[in-house]
C-alpha cells in the first residue's frame, strides 16, 4: 500500500500503456480482417481485457485513482462502453482495511509519540474502510473517539492520477464514436478530491454543519476534536448508531421511516436553498440511525463532510430559475434555459434535445398533484426514467456529465435511491415549492 507518488504512476502508465497496445493489436487485426461480425467480436474482447486491467489496478492503488474509477462506474456509467462499467462497478465494493503498521507510521508523524501516548486505547482493527482513508474506534481522556487516518501518499497522488485515468476515459469515450472533452468532468473531481484528503477542511466542514444543524431536532454531527487532528488525521466524537441499511433491512415502522425521509428532504432543501452548503456524498454509509432513549423515535446521525461543496447565491439563484422554466412546460424555453446555463450543448442534434426535454419532464411528475402522496418505490417509473434516461445518453454527441451539478445531482440522485429503499409515501409537492418559491439572497 505504501507506494511513492513515481511508483503510483508507473503501475498507472504502465497500465495506460497496456491498454494502448491492446487497442493497437485489435486495429492491427481488424485493417487485415474483412468480416464486420469479426471486428466487432475483437472489439468486445479488447474492451473487456482493458476494462479488467484498469479494475484490477484501481482496486490495487486504493487513493484518488479508486475513488475516481468508483465515481465514473456510477455517474458517467451511459457514456463509457457496458463492458468497461461492468467491471469498473466493481470498485463500489468495500475497499479492503490497510495495516495498522502503515497507519501508525502516519499517526505519528502526523500527532507525534505525546500526542499518540494520550489515546487510552485505539483499536488496531479498521471499523471503516474505504479508497482515501480508513476509522478507527478509540477512548480518548475518558471519551469515545473515532479516528479517521489517510494513506499515504494518498494526496500527493491525485494530479497524476486524474491526469492518467482522464487519458484513458477519453478514449473509451471515443470508443463510442462521442466527441466529448471530458477535461471539466475531471477537473471537478479533482476539486472534490483535493477537498476529501484535506482533513483540516473536513474538520472545519464538520464544525460549520453542525452549527447550521444544531437548531434543528433529532439531527446528530460528530464534533471534531481540534488536539489530536490534523491534515491527514481527524479525531472526532464516536457517534453509536445503525447503519441506515441495516436499520431499513430491520423493518422499522412505517411512521419512523417516513419521519427519515422528511428529514433528509428538509435537510437538502436547507443546505441548498437556504445554506448554500451541501454534504454531496450520498453513500449509505454516512447516515447512522439513533434511537432516542425516552421515546424510541429516531434521529439522524451525519458523517463525513470531505465531499461538502459550497454553492453562491448567483449559482443557486440561477438554478432556481432553471427549474420554473422547467415548471412552465414550454419545450423551447426548457432547450434554451438549460443551454445557457451549460447543462446541455448547443451543437446537439433536435433528437437529443427533445430527448432532454423528456427526461426533465419526467423528473417533474414525482410532483404532480396527481401523484400524491409519491411512492418512491414506483417500479413503473423507475423504469421509464431509467428507458428515457438511457436513449438521452445515448443520442449525446458533445454534452459530457456537467461540471456544474455534477455532485449536486448524485446528492439528489443519492437521496432518491434511499427514500426508494426505504419504500416511502409522501406528499412531495410542498418541497417542489420550497425549491422554485427559494429567494436567494446573496
Amino acid at each position: 500500500m505504501k507506494k511513492s507518488i513515481a511508483s503510483r504512476s508507473i503501475q498507472l502508465l504502465g497500465l495506460a500503456a497496456k491498454v494502448g497496445r491492446e487497442e493497437l493489436a485489435q486495429s492491427v487485426k481488424e485493417k487485415l480482417s474483412k468480416g464486420i461480425d469479426e471486428i466487432a467480436s475483437g472489439r468486445l474482447k479488447t474492451r473487456i481485457e482493458q476494462a479488467k486491467m484498469i479494475a484490477e489496478n484501481l482496486s490495487q492503488l486504493k487513493g484518488a485513482a479508486m475513488k475516481a474509477g468508483q465515481l465514473l462506474s456510477l455517474d458517467a456509467s451511459d457514456y463509457f462502453p457496458p463492458e468497461a462499467i461492468e467491471i469498473l462497478s466493481k470498485l463500489q465494493g468495500k475497499a479492503d482495511p490497510v495495516e495498522w503498521s502503515i497507519l501508525l507510521e502516519v499517526l505519528k508523524a502526523e500527532l507525534g509519540e505525546e500526542k499518540l501516548s494520550e489515546f487510552e486505547s485505539l483499536s488496531t482493527t479498521a471499523a471503516a474502510s474505504a479508497s482515501i482513508g480508513q476509522v478507527h474506534r478509540g477512548v480518548l481522556r475518558g471519551q469515545a473517539v473515532a479516528v479517521k487516518i489517510q494513506y499515504p501518499g494518498i494526496a500527493d497522488s491525485i494530479d497524476s492520477d486524474l491526469r492518467i485515468l482522464r487519458s484513458m476515459a477519453q478514449s473509451f469515450v471515443s470508443m463510442t464514436g462521442r466527441r466529448m472533452d471530458l477535461a471539466e468532468l475531471f477537473e471537478e473531481l479533482k476539486v472534490v478530491l483535493l477537498q476529501e484528503a484535506d482533513y483540516d477542511l473536513e474538520r472545519s466542514n464538520m464544525r460549520a454543519f453542525g452549527e447550521l444543524i444544531s437548531t434543528i431536532p433529532d439531527f446528530i454531527v460528530p464534533k471534531p476534536i481540534d488536539s489530536h487532528s490534523s491534515r491527514r488525521v481527524l479525531t472526532m466524537t464516536w457517534e453509536n448508531g445503525i447503519n441506515i441499511t441495516d436499520w431499513i433491512r430491520s423493518g422499522p415502522k412505517r411512521d419512523d421511516r417516513e419521519k427519515i425521509a422528511r428529514m433528509i428532504l428538509d435537510l437538502y432543501c436547507k443546505e441548498f436553498f437556504e445554506w448554500g452548503f451541501v454534504q454531496t456524498d450520498p453513500n449509505y454509509a454516512n447516515f447512522l440511525i439513533q434511537e432516542d432513549p425516552a421515546t424510541r423515535a429516531p434521529k439522524l446521525v451525519l458523517l463525513d463532510f470531505g465531499a461538502a461543496l459550497r454553492y453562491p447565491p448567483e449559482f443557486r439563484q440561477s438554478y432556481v430559475s432553471l427549474l420554473r422554466s422547467l415548471a412552465s412546460l414550454d419545450r423551447q424555453k426548457i432547450v434554451r434555459s438549460f443551454t445557457e446555463f451549460g447543462l446541455i450543448d448547443e451543437r446537439e442534434s433536435e433528437e437529443a434535445k427533445e430527448n432532454f426535454v423528456d427526461l426533465l419532464q419526467l423528473s417533474l411528475e414525482p410532483f404532480h398533484p396527481s401523484r400524491q402522496p409519491f411512492r418512491f418505490r414506483d417500479d413503473d417509473y423507475a423504469k421509464r426514467s431509467r428507458e428515457v434516461g438511457q436513449r438521452f445518453t445515448q443520442s449525446l454527441k458533445y454534452s459530457p456529465p456537467p461540471r456544474k451539478i455534477l455532485f449536486l445531482h448524485r446528492k439528489l440522485g443519492g437521496i432518491f435511491q434511499l427514500l426508494k429503499k426505504m419504500d416511502v409515501q409522501i406528499d412531495v409537492m410542498p418541497y417542489w415549492n420550497r425549491m422554485v418559491g427559494a429567494d436567494i439572497k446573496a
